[in-house]
């Protein structure tokens, strides 16, 4: 039973540290939305917040300000959607069904 324990916590290390490092690269993680026509782009960072936007002049001319407004909400959201794909599989990766665990100590 002692090198079941062992195991169980060895197993708890390996993924606290795989923890470690995910909360890392997810606290500098960015990620970039640019609209279709390539006039407006949003870059947000590891908590969604809008760090960088960009609007090219000529998106001033094609859009009417509730329609640019609109434009860079959805381009956060998908942004936003894209960011949380990616801390789900980081975190997926680490929670896998895998090694041992405390039922196996029984």
């Amino acid at each position: 039973m002692n090198r079941a324990w062992d195991a169980v916590l060895a197993e708890v290390d390996e993924q606290r540290e795989q923890l470690r490092a995910v909360a890392q690269e997810l606290g500098s993680v960015t990620v970039e939305a640019t609209s279709t026509d390539r006039l407006v782009r949003v870059v947000i960072n590891a908590r969604g917040m809008l760090t960088n936007l960009h609007i090219d002049p000529l998106a001033l001319r094609r859009h009417r300000a509730d329609q640019l407004s609109a434009l860079i909400r959805d381009l956060v959201a998908r942004a936003d959607g894209e960011l949380t794909s990616r801390r789900n599989q980081l975190v997926a990766a680490i929670v896998q069904d895998r090694g041992p665990h405390l039922r196996d100590l029984d």
